[in-house]
């Protein structure tokens, strides 16, 4: 138990470096902080947060209702970010004159950038271009197959797995996020088929078909798409630079259906 609470901690850290600035935070508050309630709040409980971590017992007592993947999510209770953010607050504020203050503000804010990453490195995050935090593309393609008042099920590519769900509860998956995430080892043949460089139209379309999909979502450069008008799926339109397959015989209400 202890080996496997210890690589959970490792995995959930990673180089240690955010880990390393919220302990000199903690040990900074914990010497010059005198309120009562912010020493609760910001230091009592993340102690006791960390120490039922590393608590075998505790462990073993969640781990017959959780697996791993779910008990390293306790140390998401630790306020890291209130911690650091305060502590940097605290150490400006107790500075006297702004001689002392803008040092002080500047090692603070170089502390951070030297611990964190550049978020938009991860190719899962960019910048918002909507009040749903999602790409575009996503949105507009949801947007383009959504019908009111009923759900659609569609396979979409890999990268807009993450997103779909997030954006509207009206268009389901077949499969979703978690066949990005190579440890949970899950299986798909339709994901399989989707990721290959060129599309197999008859493959595609016949586990899309046995997976109830209304939809099949394909960027417009892959390759191999020719075929899909033989296959029970036909194309109905491009909404931005996806091309939207709808399964023949479905009729959903929208004025493509109609020709239009």
């Amino acid at each position: 138990m202890w080996n496997e609470i210890f690589v959970l901690f490792k995995n959930y850290i990673g180089d240690g470096r955010a880990a390393g600035l919220f302990l000199l935070s903690f040990l900074y508050l914990l010497f010059v902080e005198k309120d009562r309630t912010k020493r609760i709040i910001l230091l009592y409980t993340s102690a006791l947060t960390v120490a039922l971590f590393f608590f075998p017992l505790f462990a073993k007592s969640v781990y017959q209702y959780l697996d791993e993947e779910t008990y390293y999510r306790i140390l998401w209770l630790v306020p890291m970010t209130a911690v650091i953010a305060y502590a940097g607050v605290r150490l400006i504020a107790g500075c006297s004159g702004k001689w002392r203050m803008v040092p002080a503000a500047v090692f603070a804010c170089v502390m951070i950038v030297a611990t964190g990453d550049y978020v938009y490195d991860n190719p899962y995050f960019g910048p918002a271009y909507n009040r749903f935090h999602v790409p575009q593309t996503v949105a507009l393609v949801c947007d383009a197959i959504i019908v009111e008042g009923r759900e659609v099920r569609a396979v979409f590519p890999d990268e807009m797995l993450p997103y779909v769900r997030q954006y509207t509860a009206n268009v389901c998956m077949p499969y979703g996020r978690e066949m990005a995430v190579e440890r949970w080892e899950n299986d798909n043949p339709l994901y399989d088929a989707m990721k290959e460089e060129e599309a197999d139209c008859e493959k595609i379309a016949s586990l899309a078909a046995e997976q109830g999909c209304h939809y099949i979502i394909l960027h417009e450069t892959k390759p191999g798409q020719e075929g899909f008008e033989k296959t029970g799926y036909r194309y109905v339109e491009t909404a931005a630079g996806y091309r939207i397959y709808l399964q023949d015989g479905v009729y959903l209400g929208l004025d493509y259906e109609q020709g239009e």
